[in-house]
């Protein structure tokens, strides 16, 4: 007994000695305040659990983290001037779109690849365990694991579409993932599933003629150095961590390197409100209305016409409302009207007097009003919010209005009747329940995996390649062939039975025939 226990200490030295010395370099080209606000709590873990961080970012405004080191990206080739043009037009088409994050992703690559610390690195004799990357639409960056010779893993931000299967050796259907969801129908019937197999052709050609070759001339300028070409690297993922969850989103089939996270950067606790704001939503004796934009889209940034829409309505509501407003507004504003450019977003829907949540549908913004069970109005503008709201709307717990279209009168019909219906209450209650009803938390899960492909120098064992399938067993040709063989079969006796019959009838017919003939004569 008294060996076994010095064996299990031993061990739990040695695996606690090697969680320390693990390197893991994250990496995120985005300056996007909701990336921020995931990967925060997730590079929190695993610096609280010993292992060494770098992290190459573009946020302004996250915090920093104790025992991390942080190589700040700048926007040198002002990547996001042009996203922020896209995403303040009113017209958006998928080519357009497509294009938009193309030239936004040559330039935010460009921004972490020349920039002066990246490259020190990249000429040190630095060594990694495992690269970190956002995997949606960042091709060049996984060329980082291979120079370190490190595990590659995905954190994925919008969640799984088929390109990211396609990375882990995933074919499902693409059919139910599309990369860019804009557009794309139910699959309730023969003719949606004929148009959303032309939609996601297109969508593959934009990837394949689009995105894939300015993202392979990146690469072979940066890492033509490197064994494996661009394509054997975009093969390399160990592990992806999905910002969705089945209870949330749609099921999916998947593969044990595919993990579901939603809700990772969600406290355990109700984060706690500031004193004013706490008093503002406490004292509302008819409920308080939260209303955000999130970070990327500012309301500053609307039209002046829509903000006035939007004032006027909030002023005659007899809730009070709570404003993400980035800058002073222009009139004087009604009592009942709280705003501020940094708001505690989580905080706010946690508290139970805030009975509608009015924002542009992005993931973070769906993930937490599931979790608070909070019905949402969406104004979703771009990617993927149309899908997430539409997800609530299916669960009866959201309704979707275009800010750029809706007037005074249907947006304050929509408010009360969303607010005044318990249905819309209730359902959202119903879908808290589901989402908050897991095995362990999400954050839990996401250090679990990753801590596991750490112990596993990269748990090849996990990973699903169609190129180790025959192309006669992923197709299921001899399945087919048996099929065709039989359906054959079954059609050539029935045309030799429906011959043979003919060739009877023939007979018979001719045998009548001559029989008249015989009677007559007689």
């Amino acid at each position: 007994m008294f060996i076994q226990c010095q064996w299990l200490i031993a061990t739990l030295l040695w695996l606690v000695a090697r969680t320390e010395a693990d390197q893991i370099l994250v990496i995120n080209p985005f300056e996007m305040h909701s990336q921020c606000l995931l990967m925060t709590p997730y590079i929190e873990a695993l610096a609280r659990r010993g292992h060494q961080l770098t992290v190459i970012h573009a946020f302004e405004l996250c915090k920093p983290i104790e025992n991390v080191r942080f190589i700040r990206i700048m926007d040198d080739y002002e990547a996001n001037t042009d996203i922020a043009e896209f995403l303040y037009s009113s017209t958006v088409s998928k080519w357009r779109e497509a294009v938009s994050i193309r030239n936004y992703m040559i330039k935010a690559s460009l921004n972490i690849l020349q920039n002066v610390e990246v490259q020190a690195l990249l000429r040190s004799n630095a060594t990694f365990d495992m690269v970190v990357v956002e995997p949606g639409f960042t091709d060049v960056m996984f060329a980082f694991s291979t120079h370190f010779n490190a595990s590659l893993v995905g954190l994925a931000t919008c969640g799984a579409d088929w390109n990211l299967n396609n990375l882990m050796g995933h074919d499902s259907s693409p059919l139910l993932e599309p990369m860019l969801p804009l557009g794309l129908k139910a699959v309730d019937s023969l003719w949606s599933r004929i148009y959303n197999f032309y939609y996601i052709s297109e969508e593959w050609l934009l990837m394949q003629l689009v995105f894939l070759p300015k993202q392979r001339q990146l690469h072979d300028h940066f890492f033509g150095h490197l064994d494996q070409s661009f394509s054997e690297i975009r093969q390399n993922f160990a592990l992806i961590l999905l910002n969705q969850h089945f209870s949330l989103f749609a099921a999916r089939p998947s593969v044990p390197g595919m993990i579901e996270v939603a809700g990772m950067h969600v406290p355990l606790e109700d984060p706690p409100l500031t004193a004013d704001l706490k008093l503002f939503i406490d004292e509302a004796p008819h409920g308080v209305i939260y209303f955000s934009l999130g970070f990327d889209l500012q309301t500053k940034d609307l039209p002046r016409e829509t903000v006035q829409m939007l004032m006027d309505t909030f002023e005659a509501m007899p809730q009070r409302v709570i404003w993400k407003f980035e800058s002073n507004p222009s009139a004087k504003i009604s009592g009942n009207i709280y705003m501020g450019g940094l708001l505690p977003q989580q905080a706010i829907l946690a508290h139970p007097n805030v009975k509608l949540f009015i924002c542009h549908g992005g993931m973070l913004s769906i993930i937490e009003a599931a979790y608070y069970a909070k019905p949402v109005l969406g104004f979703p503008l771009f990617y993927d919010q149309f899908r997430n709201i539409d997800r609530l709307v299916v669960e009866g717990a959201a309704h979707i209005l275009d800010i750029n279209a809706v007037d005074r009168e249907e947006l304050a019909e929509t408010i009360q009747r969303m607010i005044k219906q318990p249905e819309y209450q209730q359902n959202a209650l119903f879908v808290s329940k589901r989402f908050r009803d897991q095995p362990m938390p999400p954050l839990e899960t996401a250090i679990y995996w990753t801590e596991y492909v750490l112990r596993y120098k990269g748990a090849r064992h996990m990973r699903v390649s169609t190129s180790h399938i025959k192309l006669i067993d992923y197709y299921c040709l001899d399945k087919l062939l048996m099929i065709f063989l039989r359906l054959s079969f079954v059609v050539g006796v029935v045309f030799a039975a429906l011959s043979k019959w003919t060739h009877a009838l023939d007979w018979l017919t001719k045998m009548a025939l001559r029989l008249q003939g015989i009677q007559r004569a007689a």
